[in-house]
């Protein structure tokens, strides 16, 4: 559990996590240091997301964190893949804020780094191959704003998404699909981006696959109205027609002609649906984005004809409703 309360002051900004987990047997505790990078960009964000920081910037800030939690652990904690729930120390300030200052929060993001590994010995030259990446996703919309698709989580913006052509190039994989991920999800009045889906089909013989895909479980969160994302996922696909779902797993197998598909999640909406403008639904039917039935049931946008056009009359009718 992540707990976080945040207290405002004309000179303090503090940000207390009394409450948070305990230290965790899995590598998953954050250092303080992390941590409070953590709390600095979150505090940025709010307060001046493009101005100059300097450390007298962030002196107003206070972080408090007790000790022997997941976000200040006792040695000898293993910490090697902290991100993942560092990540959720600022997602929980701007959940704490998102209330009462909505027009400077964005609803949540996909959140992970989604971090992959796809090794093994490569049948061309009996060598040791690993593709280690980040995998991009969806953000949330903020007051006025879509949110960003095909985007990098917060604080991981060192990391590069691996193009299809050097994957293809270096290693015995095919990458069969490398899309947005149009799921139905993070409506609003201004709507969530969308996260990607990735196929990668083994051309060895053999490969092992490890993936840590956090927010597995709980969505982006919707503000204002607006209705949630969509989670992350990966899902293995072998070549006897099984396909299995899972947020996290170490060293899986897979064999030539299996697929693993990397799934990101849709940010999270703002605002009523209902209070989107209908023309921008209508951009998202013809883009494919959304289908007439959701621009209906959701939106409240009636959408008729070839090429396809705003029934004015019926869509009245939809919000009045």
């Amino acid at each position: 559990m992540v707990k976080v309360k945040v207290t405002i002051t004309d000179d303090r900004f503090v940000v207390d996590y009394t409450g948070t987990a305990k230290t965790c047997r899995g590598p998953i505790n954050a250092p303080l240091s992390a941590l409070k990078s953590t709390a600095k960009f979150a505090y940025k964000a709010v307060v001046s997301p493009h101005g100059d920081a300097n450390e007298g910037f962030f002196a107003p800030l206070e972080v408090i964190v007790p000790e022997d939690t997941v976000f200040n652990p006792k040695r000898p904690a293993p910490i090697s893949t902290y991100w993942e729930s560092d990540s959720y120390a600022g997602d929980v300030i701007w959940k704490a804020l998102a209330d009462v200052m909505p027009d400077r929060i964005t609803a949540g993001h996909f959140l992970s780094v989604c971090g992959t590994i796809v090794s093994g010995i490569d049948d061309r030259t009996g060598e040791w191959f690993f593709s280690v990446e980040p995998n991009a996703g969806g953000w949330g919309a903020g007051k006025g704003k879509d949110g960003e698709s095909g985007l990098v989580c917060s604080g991981d913006g060192e990391t590069y998404v691996l193009s299809i052509e050097v994957a293809e190039t270096r290693y015995p994989m095919i990458v069969d699909q490398f899309a947005l991920n149009i799921v139905d999800g993070g409506h609003g009045q201004w709507r969530g981006g969308f996260g990607l889906v990735k196929d990668y089909r083994i051309t060895n013989s053999q490969a092992f696959v490890t993936a840590s895909f956090g927010r597995n479980r709980f969505p982006p969160w919707g503000l204002a109205g607006g209705m949630d994302g969509t989670p992350n996922l990966v899902e293995v696909r072998t070549l006897d027609g099984k396909a299995d779902r899972r947020g996290r797993f170490s060293n899986e197998v897979l064999h030539g002609g299996d697929v693993v598909r990397f799934i990101t999640g849709m940010g999270g909406g703002y605002g009523d649906p209902k209070k989107r403008d209908p023309q921008a639904v209508l951009n998202d039917v013809l883009d494919g984005y959304v289908t007439r039935e959701t621009a209906e049931r959701v939106y409240g946008v009636a959408i008729t004809g070839e090429p396809p056009q705003i029934d004015e009359e019926r869509t009245r009718e939809l919000r009045r409703g």
